[in-house]
């Protein structure tokens, strides 16, 4: 069957979960378009600005592609073509962004649209775009983890999952945050405190680790 987008099973911290991740280009797009708002930071080191998602050519066209659809597309259109490949999908589980974020209230929303119109299937992201309403329309089979390490880190709901980077692991423990940097389990799961250890080739200068 022909897909109309492009995804991926190939996310490491996947492994051990049946599920596909659905990505456009980090941070911003070839000719500029911002896909991640609010980035603060982590801009600077994100992992998805690293290794594969910029060395390996299928990799990088197939987010520029997803974003390419979404700009040339209504959003309805976007929520069809989602529910075409997902139906004839088996995978049970779905990482929406393993790159990029939610760019607007709209995009957001097709997003909810799609979780809606698919019950038997979880949904799951990382976000740090928090100057939209995340929660009043998330339907229950989509898990949302905010991000830290953006410009609205301030307006994170603390009653509800997020997500902090750790230089090792030691660190994490001690902080008490759940591992979230070798499986995707604790999204999946709902855990509150969710620990990534950062483990990018580009590291955080002592002012970003400040920050």
């Amino acid at each position: 069957m022909k897909k109309h987008l492009r995804w991926s099973s190939q996310n490491a911290k996947m492994k051990g979960i049946r599920g596909l991740s659905f990505g456009i280009p980090a941070f911003r797009s070839r000719d500029g378009f911002t896909t991640c708002p609010q980035a603060g930071k982590c801009a600077a080191i994100c992992y998805a600005r690293q290794g594969k998602y910029v060395i390996m050519p299928t990799v990088v066209e197939a987010r520029e592609f997803n974003l390419n659809f979404l700009r040339t597309h209504t959003m309805d259109e976007f929520v069809a073509a989602v529910h075409a490949d997902l139906r004839h999908l088996t995978k049970t589980f779905v990482r929406v962004h393993d790159s990029g974020d939610f760019f607007s209230q709209e995009y957001l929303d097709a997003w909810y649209e799609v979780t809606r119109g698919l019950p038997k299937k979880v949904f799951y992201a990382y976000t740090k775009s928090f100057h939209l309403d995340l929660w009043s329309r998330r339907p229950e089979n989509f898990r949302i983890v905010q991000s830290e390490g953006g410009i609205l880190d301030a307006s994170i709901r603390r009653d509800r999952p997020y997500a902090r980077i750790f230089e090792d692991h030691e660190a994490r423990d001690s902080a008490r945050f759940e591992d979230g940097a070798h499986s995707d389990i604790p999204a999946l799961e709902g855990k509150l405190h969710i620990g990534l250890v950062y483990h990018g080739r580009y590291g955080a200068t002592p002012a970003q680790r400040a920050a």
